[in-house]
């Protein structure tokens, strides 16, 4: 800790000499003019969206040297917990599981690994994002199921350069190495992206001060083609690899461990009218996941589980006047597993699918007033069918933005919920229920958003109703064995306070926090949700300037949490709270038209660690990025 304090210390006691006399580059820290997409389907500045909105820029991602899509999120949004169990690492926002989240890249949802909807976010190379936009709330007039919670929609970077090449390099504590290399160009008329990635780490085990972490190493490649025809119509093709493999530490008596596989492939074409008041995009997307069992004596792998996602999507954007866009389209949705073990004594298959129509409408009767109004209507083979409505109203009016909302949201039984038969090595077994009807949620919110040109802030009001619950129960059978049921037993009532602030100080300092009040009860039994937690926040402070051929950038940052409700060998407990602390700086040097990028880092400054938190504690890195264009 010493280090670190003198490392700080001594970035602290240069800035002022470094900033003295140089213009800042701060990359509009305040993201005003940012573009989004995901609350409407279409492209909307960030200050006009009917939906309030969380981006997280590239730029950001950078200052704060963030080595994955988790702490890129962690950094941004308060109340994000993260709790290993039998089914994977589940992610939890405002007490909900990965089950109510909707994960999507470039608009395209990936697909569950496992019955808590679990989706390994490693898979998601962090320098590839553009941009992060999350949504809290209902969004399945636009998205269907699962977007109960909160939509979170990773988009990627496009070529921006002629031609450009690079490699970049991290290095961190307990022997963890981040490495990438990539290549793109943008051509009049075709786009060209390719990269690879490795990241590996020892692991670091828990000696009752922390979760434990076991030894990993990945392996992963992105693709993608664009090509633009005369007369505005454009098609693109992209694909995605993610090898995961995690080790038994030594001295285990496992005789496998496990190996998974991640890939997607996806298409898409659109036309454009040369007015551009109307646009056509058909799409598919395909996703697998492949979950095998490694045989350490024998060297070899068995495949013990698949699960696979297909898209197809037609989606028209219709401009007539400036006072309405109107997007409509239709989707058709395959979702397949295959289990040697989970779904039945004997390998299985099991499939659900689904057809369905949307559509939403923005008016603008006066200037400054919007009306959002939609709904999808979704016939399920398995279940029946299903509509969720919404309306949203926005009033604009100089620098200050008013929105109120109410939307309605659905999840789908996942297949293992209704199919599951799984004998857990006699211990316990647990069985699916074909007749779960699908969770509900209606979901209220109003904002108030200030936009000023070196100062931002919002503040949200929000109360998420969900009913049908899908609750796994236990019994004891006649024999004195112990099952696990699913069934639509409990409802929750989840309320809060989300507010939102930015400023800007001097064109070099940039100050941000958040701060989240979420009471998240479940209404059977009175407690808050498992992995709630109340009061949570983030803030960081980032000096920013110029020296020396090139930016660079300071950053403090923190992230706090209160207690938070979580099982421990069956009983109930309470978690410590926490305030977790990093300090970044990072240097460009332009040589040229090329660059190089040099980041340090020390995270979690005052060594935090605790069994129910996965964290090693104090961390410190190093890295290059090296760009040649």
């Amino acid at each position: 800790m010493a280090g670190c304090k003198i490392a700080l210390a001594g970035l602290l006691a240069l800035s002022p000499m470094l900033a003295s006399g140089q213009e800042s580059q701060m990359d509009s820290t305040l993201k005003l003019d940012a573009v989004v997409v995901t609350g409407t389907r279409t492209e909307k500045r960030l200050s006009e969206a009917p939906v309030l909105t969380t981006v997280v820029t590239r730029r950001e991602v950078e200052k704060a040297g963030a080595t994955s899509f988790l702490e890129a999120l962690e950094d941004n949004i308060p109340g994000i917990v993260t709790e290993a169990n039998g089914m994977g690492n589940n992610l939890r926002i405002k007490g909900l599981n990965s089950r109510y989240i909707l994960f999507l890249v470039d608009g395209e949802r990936l697909v569950s690994e496992g019955a808590g909807g679990n989706v390994n976010l490693d898979q998601i190379d962090v320098n590839s994002i553009r941009r992060v936009e999350v949504i809290n709330g209902a969004a399945s007039a636009l998205y269907g199921s699962n977007a109960v919670g909160a939509v979170i929609n990773i988009i990627t970077r496009e070529p921006e350069d002629t031609f450009s090449a690079g490699v970049d390099v991290k290095y961190k504590s307990h022997n963890t190495l981040n490495a990438r290399a990539f290549a793109e160009s943008a051509l009049q008329r075709m786009k060209t992206q390719a990269s690879i990635f490795r990241n590996s780490s020892d692991g670091f085990g828990g000696n009752g001060k922390g979760a434990y972490a076991a030894k990993y190493a990945d392996w992963g490649g992105n693709l993608k083609l664009g090509f633009r025809w005369p007369g505005r119509v454009d098609a693109n093709v992209s694909g995605r690899y993610f090898r995961h493999e995690s080790f038994n530490p030594e001295g285990s008596l496992n005789t496998t461990h496990p190996l998974t596989h991640t890939l997607s492939l996806g298409t898409d074409s659109g036309y454009a009218s040369k007015d551009s008041r109307y646009r056509l995009k058909a799409s598919v997307n395909f996703d697998k996941y492949y979950d095998m069992d490694w045989y350490e004596r024998n060297a070899e792998a068995k495949l013990a589980n698949t699960a696979s996602y297909i898209s197809t999507r037609i989606l028209n954007t219709l401009n007539p006047s400036e006072k309405w866009e109107i997007v409509a389209g239709a989707e058709q949705n395959h979702e397949e597993n295959y289990a040697t073990r989970t779904l039945g004594p004997e390998p299985t298959h099991k499939a659900l699918d689904d057809i369905n129509l949307f559509g939403q409408a923005q008016w603008t009767p006066l200037a400054g007033f919007d009306i959002v109004g939609g709904g999808r209507f979704t016939h399920n083979y398995q279940f029946g069918s299903v509509a969720t409505p919404k309306l949203s109203l926005m009033y604009r009016r100089k620098d200050l933005t008013l929105r109120a909302g109410t939307g309605t949201a659905f999840r789908a039984p996942s297949i293992k919920e209704l199919y599951y038969n799984f004998d857990h090595q006699g211990m316990f077994w647990v069985y699916g229920n074909p007749d779960l009807k699908p969770e509900h949620g209606l979901y209220n919110s109003v904002s108030a958003e200030y936009n000023g040109a070196s100062a931002y802030a919002s503040a949200t009001a929000y109360r998420n109703d969900i009913q049908n619950k899908i609750t796994q129960y236990e019994s004891v059978n006649t024999l004195g064995g112990l099952e696990k049921y699913y069934k639509n037993v409990s409802s929750a009532t989840i309320m809060g306070i989300d507010l939102n602030i930015s400023l800007i100080f001097w064109k070099h300092l940039f100050l941000k926090g958040s701060y989240s009040l979420c009471d998240a009860e479940d209404n059977a039994t009175g407690d808050q949700l498992s992995g709630n937690v109340r009061h949570s926040g983030t803030a960081s402070a980032t000096w920013n300037g110029m020296f020396f051929h090139g930016p660079w950038s300071l950053q403090l940052a923190g992230r706090f949490s209160s207690p938070r409700l979580y099982q421990s060998d069956g009983e109930k407990a309470n978690s410590k709270s926490y305030n977790i602390w990093k300090a970044t700086f990072t240097k460009q040097f332009r040589l040229g038209r090329n660059i190089l990028e040099m980041t340090l880092k020390c995270d979690n400054i005052f060594n935090f660690k605790d069994a129910t938190f996965i964290d090693p504690g104090r961390q410190y890195l190093a890295g290059i990025r090296y760009t040649f264009k």
